[in-house]
């Protein structure tokens, strides 16, 4: 309540002082990019593209998770624990593919992998209001995409630019479940002639809705960004973000359990001293995250012909999470890093581990999990542009290193009859201490050139990678794993054609390699074995048709996407009988595999109109994303149920059928009333497959669900006073209960208590549920 009140002081205080400082200040320039109707469509551009707008971003609750305004795109679907983020409950899929096969950068810098535990999702380094638009490539045909993970396609978060007038912003925000926000934006103006900048904080904070006597979320955001233009069109922007952020999260739940209770996620929210009990307790779900990021964007103009542009950049992590486990662990011999020795396949040798257990007794013997991470990545990126004639060249390259570390140490907990709290002075056992060393290097080129009067565009390009490897983990086995791989020369080709005024084909085929994610090494057990694990690498072709004109646009594509020798975590001996909850909680011996391939395709459709006082925007998405179906009783067919997939079947998540509407309407003069529904379709949940024996047993449907969401907006603007901007947000209107993300840390695990003869015996823990009705309110102040 203390911090309700200082937030809401703080606001106000802001907001009266406002009329002074105008009455000192001329009127400041604003800077807000409007996305027109053509960039929002792609138009022009040969491949698939859509550009969400500042209005668009701005439709969300003000510091709501930025990706959430994605969903607006066809073929992009998106998933967070509550209306406002999360961090293990955040899910993206765009066309089949899930995070990890999806490019994501930051004014073209590359944001890293976005697993949740180690990755960089890119809403680490964003605040929402400072983001002026975001670019989604839905095909993989764009070039110079620096990333690895841009197997089928692209998403950029452009920041905004500074205001060309000194000026300050405001925002404050409360809501349901506790949530309290504020912001606050400096702008310099113009310090000296193309030299401006801005400085932005905001500090957030709400309980996890699921457990909130127990979990919560809080956030400290720091942005600083500086430009420099100069007369002949070169400038260079630097830009630097820091984020401190702790948080509880959402627990995942068997389908059973959902259907029992819609609106629980098993999570405990009160310690009962019974450790049996305590490892569901919510407060020990979670742990802490900061992050710097800092980068350059230079573009330098060399003559009326030539460019270069270099963008070099600078991201360290440091992070903990937690997990409370029913039983103590000592390593024999008091060193809780020992190793005696190797065997003669390399594995590590240590004394006897201890375990301690009697998980009914209150006070019980119990531990804490902490499994701290660290990391660093470096990098630039160049591209040099030189226009000859008709043809439009583009020579570049990405360079990237950096160096990873994944530790887990347990702790004794003090009195599990009364708290949680352990002894960081007494650790007894590390189970293991991994790290790795990735370093890429990608060179590309691209011709791109017109004819038939300018109505033909035809962008020629190629891209090469070689990924270096570095991993080692001395307490689990004694080889030093060192192997580099390259790619093929991958083709990347696009065309578009004016057929007539506004209409437009487009398509493209574009090769792409990933090598093999990061989390292989950071994530099993086992040393990997470089012939063991093949690339990861995709094919893709897409062809669509626009229409666009200033106030309404049109576009159809369709698409196919062939994905080769994904890479999954399982457990490395799938025969073995194992405890469920010892899988979710990833205390089980794993490996990194190839888990074969996917195929998708689909058809997406975008329509938008603008009478004026009324706007209406649609998209539909249909995707059919399957696995790989080999024999039935061959090899390769065993070989994907032993990693809990049935071929040929659906692959988990993707809805076949999705679809997002909304109307625009300005009943008067500063209000606008929007209001939208998202409907996703049926979708596989899990795959059943029998754990020892790999019969399998079937596939788990969840239901299809339509969320409707209400925002409005009143602007006042008046001489003299701040510009003001009140805004009310209600998600899930009509508070509709529902699965809304299968998690991709269980993804490649079987089943648990299923058979044929009990098809109603519970699965593997895989399912988060969706967000209850949120208000949100926001105030938004400039002056």
């Amino acid at each position: 309540m203390k911090t309700s009140i200082w937030l809401a002081s703080s606001a106000l205080c802001l907001v009266m002082a406002a009329p002074a400082m105008a009455q000192q200040q001329t009127a400041p320039e604003t800077v807000d990019e409007v996305v027109v109707t053509a960039e929002r469509f792609g138009s022009g551009l040969a491949r698939a593209t859509f550009t969400i707008g500042a209005e668009d971003i701005q439709e969300r609750p003000l510091g709501a998770e930025i990706t959430q305004a994605l969903v607006k795109v066809p073929g992009v679907q998106v998933s967070t624990g509550d209306s406002r983020g999360g961090s293990f409950s955040f899910e993206i899929y765009m066309r089949g593919l899930s995070d990890e096969q999806v490019g994501l950068t930051l004014d073209g810098v590359p944001t890293g992998d976005s697993r949740f535990n180690g990755g960089s999702p890119p809403q680490r380094f964003i605040e929402s209001s400072n983001i002026g638009r975001i670019t989604v490539s839905q095909s993989a045909g764009d070039i110079g995409a620096p990333s690895r993970f841009a197997l089928g396609g692209f998403i950029d978060f452009v920041t905004d630019a500074p205001r060309k007038d000194f000026g300050a912003t405001v925002e404050a925000g409360v809501g349901s479940f506790d949530f309290r926000r504020i912001y606050g934006r400096i702008d310099s103006g113009e310090v000296a002639p193309g030299l401006s900048g801005y400085f932005t904080y905001s500090h957030q904070e709400n309980d996890v809705w699921a457990g909130r006597a127990s979990r919560g979320s809080e956030r400290d955001h720091y942005e600083l960004k500086v430009v420099k233009d100069f007369d002949n069109g070169s400038f260079v922007k630097g830009r630097v973000s820091y984020n401190d952020q702790t948080d509880n999260d959402f627990n995942i739940v068997t389908k059973g359990e959902f259907k029992a209770a819609p609106r629980s996620d098993r999570a405990l929210d009160a310690i009962t001293g019974i450790p049996a009990k305590d490892i569901d307790f919510g407060g020990a779900l979670g742990g802490w995250r900061k992050d710097w990021l800092a980068y350059a964007n230079s573009h330098v103009v060399l003559s009326d012909a030539i460019s270069l542009d270099v963008n070099p950049y600078y991201q360290n992590l440091k992070g903990e999470s937690f997990r409370y486990q029913d039983r103590q662990r000592v390593l024999t011999g008091g060193d809780p890093r020992a190793v005696t020795g190797y065997n003669a396949n390399g594995g590590a040798v240590r004394p006897t581990l201890t375990t301690i257990r009697n998980s009914n007794l209150v006070g019980g013997p119990a531990d804490m999990r902490v499994t701290p991470r660290d990391r660093d990545r470096y990098g630039v990126t160049g591209e040099l542009k030189a226009r000859l004639g008709a043809h439009a060249l583009r020579f570049g390259g990405w360079w990237e290193g950096g160096d990873s570390t994944e530790k887990r140490n347990f702790y004794p907990i003090i009195n599990s009859a009364q708290s949680i709290a352990y002894d960081r002075g007494k650790l007894n056992y590390v189970e293991y201490e991994r790290s790795a060393s990735v370093e890429t290097t990608m060179f590309y080129a691209q011709d791109e050139f017109r004819a038939f009067d300018d109505k033909l565009k035809v962008d020629l390009g190629v891209t090469w990678y070689n990924v270096k490897y570095d991993a080692k983990s001395p307490l689990e086995y004694k080889a030093n794993v060192k192997f580099s791989q390259h790619s093929d020369l991958n083709p990347k080709l696009g065309a578009t054609y004016q057929l007539a005024d506004a209409w437009e084909l487009f398509g493209g085929y574009a090769k792409n390699f990933a090598g093999i994610p990061e989390d292989a090494f950071l994530g099993s057990t086992a040393v990997i074995n470089p012939k063991d694990l093949s690339p990861v690498s995709t094919e893709n072709v897409d062809l669509g048709l626009r229409y666009v004109k200033p106030n309404m646009a049109f576009s159809i594509q369709a698409y196919d996407v062939d994905l080769k020798n994904n890479v999954g975590i399982v457990p490395r001996d799938p025969t073995a009988t194992l405890d469920p909850q010892e899988v979710v909680r990833g205390n089980v011996a794993t490996k990194a595999v190839n888990i074969a391939g996917i195929k998708t395709k689909g058809v997406e459709l975008t329509g938008y109109y603008d009478f004026g006082v009324v706007d209406l925007y649609g998209s539909y998405s249909h995707q059919d994303a399957k696995h790989d179906n080999p024999a039935v009783g061959s090899a390769a067919r065993a070989a994907l149920a032993a990693v809990a997939v049935i071929g040929g079947a659906g692959v988990r998540d993707i809805p076949k059928d999705s679809v997002y509407g909304q109307v625009g309407w300005k009943p008067l003069a500063g209000l606008k009333i929007d209001a939208n529904v998202r409907y996703v379709g049926k979708r596989v949940g899990g795959h059943i497959v029998a754990p020892t024996t790999f019969q399998e047993l079937g596939v788990e449907m969840l239901d299809a669900y339509t969320l409707v969401g209400l925002t409005a907006t009143y602007d006042l603007k008046r001489q003299g006073v701040p510009d003001l901007r009140f805004q009310f947000n209600v998600d899930n209107l009509f508070d509709e209960d529902y699965i809304g993300a299968v998690s991709g840390s269980t993804a490649t695990q079987p089943e648990f208590g299923y058979s044929a003869a009990n098809p109603n015996g519970r699965t593997l823990d895989r399912y988060f549920v969706g967000a209850p009705r949120t208000y949100t309110f926001s105030v938004k102040a400039r002056f």
